[in-house]
């Protein structure tokens, strides 16, 4: 079975929402594929993004990766 990242640019993803922006790291890095960048928030708390999906998707898995937060 071929795995295919629906939640990707390239497949059609979009960030519509994000409660935090900032210029050199945005939003749609989330969803670039590339493990060197990232979107960076401003640290107050809660932060929100939803993602749209040009078809109608199952989620298996869902990764997120926090660094220096603090629950």
């Amino acid at each position: 079975m071929k795995f295919t990242d629906c939640c990707l640019s390239s497949e059609g993803a979009e960030v519509i929402l994000a409660t935090s922006s900032d210029e050199i790291y945005p939003a749609e890095n989330i969803i670039d594929g590339r493990s060197e960048t990232f979107w960076t928030t401003t640290g107050m708390f809660p932060q929100e993004f939803i993602i749209s999906f040009h078809k109608c998707v199952t989620i298996s898995k869902l990764t997120i990766q926090c660094y220096l937060g603090k629950l």
